[in-house]
């Protein structure tokens, strides 16, 4: 029987013809480039006609700038790397009065941030110790992101499981010979993911080495901005501080990366702990205890004395209700936007898994690990174009439109976006692996497409998914500063604005309410990590 010659079977794609982009992914690329855009565009100020004109504005305050900020970071780096790793073998390893209440109590000082914990210990001390320098900043800042280090070399002794401890144990060597050679450089990834996150978070301050006068790249790009009027400078700076926040945000990835490797099988019991007992034991609970009072207890208490001295004066009486308004709209509003933003990108890496998808996550979630001075720089530079051009086209209208989006709320959202999408995104992606993929298989099989598909079976089961990101995102938008500074429009101050206006006036009392509110706020996802971790720590009794 004679054979026809080859023809396309049915529904092929006729011979060079690209392959159709799927929808997903393509809008999942375009969000991402409207998120990311604010990042993308830095680089273009050194490509202004005036570049010559910038180093004259900065030349007085680029060296000082780089030398504060390269020393505030691999100090805070080497503080958070010793204090987080000793807590964490402490309470991984020993036992001792106090011991359960210290373990989860000592991630506390994330709910206070670094600014409220500056202006508690200048109104404290005044300037009768040496606080106002890069040492002061590197202590404060220490105390302050401990926590981060803290975390992950808890979780990470607690993963190795006791079997190793007793394998080294077994060839001879001591308890604390064996934590330092095996149980320390295996938890090297963990310490090494820790310590970068939290000197990322001492590169992107502002509130505490503002108020200490401690000149880094946040300080310097607000004092271009602001003091030199000069946005072309601000933003070249900004393009720096972004270089050296992107390779620690690299190499953090990496390690994090790394750790994954480390445990292999199951988990394993957790390692028998050594009764601390006598002397031995009140000093083994009194470091934690004093590395928490002296970070979260103290400023806490100094908080309410102030509080409760400043409620009558009419300052704060006038301001904190539009204060706390601005602040909760605010975070709101970033918050009913990154979430959907973010469940679309997630979606469209579970519909539409690609390596297009995966760069477009990617893109749109770097903003978390740059400062938030860098990301309003480039929100306003993104923002003036797009004003331009919608002035331009409201001229041919016959139509004066002004600004609409530069100096507005809209636009201070739009960067609280930026900042924190990567916050939410991480978030959903975790639930959303949860959730077996005959799911998906089943509700196509009858007859449902996709949008039925996210809204009837993914929706309903994301829901505390959805929640927990909008919380963290909200959380996360109400202590933000230096965004907020630099973007906010008039009339528009925040808790954290009125913060740092009063303390540059050394009015601690005036701005501990407003601080304490924050604070409050910032409880609510170090509460919910507490009784996360307190399950886990029951799981652990129970599999020991």
């Amino acid at each position: 029987m004679a054979v026809a010659p080859d023809a396309p079977a049915a529904g092929a794609r006729p011979a060079g013809r690209l392959p159709r982009p799927d929808g997903w992914a393509v809008a999942a690329l375009v969000v991402a480039l409207v998120v990311a855009a604010p990042l993308l565009v830095l680089p273009g100020a050194f490509l202004d006609p005036r570049v010559d004109v910038w180093w004259d504005v900065t030349d007085s305050v680029l060296g000082e700038a780089v030398r504060n900020t390269l020393l505030v970071g691999a100090g805070v780096g080497a503080g958070t790397l010793l204090l987080g790793t000793s807590l964490a073998l402490l309470v991984s390893f020993y036992d001792f009065p106090g011991r359960r209440v210290l373990d989860w109590a000592l991630i506390l000082p994330l709910a206070l941030p670094a600014y409220v914990l500056t202006f508690v210990w200048l109104g404290q001390v005044g300037f009768d110790l040496p606080l106002r320098s890069p040492a002061g900043a590197i202590v404060i800042l220490t105390l302050a992101f401990y926590p981060y280090v803290y975390l992950l070399a808890r979780a990470a002794f607690r993963g190795q499981g006791g079997h190793v401890i007793e394998a080294a144990r077994s060839l001879g060597a001591s308890r604390l010979g064996a934590i330092v050679r095996v149980a320390l450089p295996m938890a090297r990834p963990a310490l090494a993911a820790g310590t970068l996150l939290a000197m990322m978070e001492a590169l992107a301050d502002f509130g505490s080495v503002q108020l200490l006068g401690v000149r880094t790249f946040t300080v310097a790009i607000y004092q271009v901005w602001f003091g030199a009027f000069d946005r072309l400078a601000a933003t070249q700076l900004a393009t720096f501080l972004m270089g050296l926040t992107l390779a620690l945000f690299a190499l953090e990835r990496l390690a994090r990366g790394r750790a994954r490797f480390e445990q292999q099988g199951g988990r394993a019991p957790a390692a028998d702990r050594v009764r601390l007992r006598g002397m031995r034991g009140l000093l083994a609970a009194a470091f934690p205890a004093a590395v928490l009072a002296i970070a979260f207890l103290d400023p806490l208490v100094q908080l309410l004395l102030w509080s409760a001295e400043s409620f009558d004066e009419p300052l704060v009486r006038s301001g904190f209700a539009t204060w706390a308004r601005n602040s909760v709209l605010l975070a709101l509003m970033a918050a009913l936007i990154a979430v959907p933003v973010a469940l679309l990108l997630v979606y469209g890496l579970r519909v539409a898994p690609s390596r297009l998808g995966r760069v477009a996550a990617r893109v749109a979630s770097v903003g978390y690990g740059v400062p938030g001075s860098v990301v309003a720089v480039g929100a306003l530079v993104v923002l003036s174009w797009v004003d331009h051009r919608l002035q331009d086209a409201g001229e041919l209208a016959g139509l004066s439109l002004g600004l609409l989006l530069t100096g507005s709320a809209l636009g201070l959202v739009f960067a609280y976006v930026v900042r924190f999408l990567a916050i939410a995104f991480q978030s959903l992606e975790s639930q959303m692996a949860r959730l077996p993929p005959s799911l998906d298989a089943a509700a196509r099989s009858l007859g449902a497409d996709r949008l039925e598909v996210m809204w009837r079976v993914h929706l309903p089961l994301l829901r505390m998914g959805m929640l927990v990101a909008a919380l963290l995102v909200f959380v996360e938008t109400m202590k933000e500063l230096p965004a907020t500074v630099l973007l906010r429009p008039f009339g528009g101050d925040t808790l954290a604005v009125a913060v740092w206006q009063s303390t540059t006036e050394s009015l601690w009392e005036a701005a501990a309410l407003p601080a304490l509110a924050i604070v409050a706020v910032g409880l609510v996802p170090v509460v919910l990590l507490m009784r996360a971790l307190d399950r886990s720590g029951r799981r652990d009794l129970v599999g020991g």
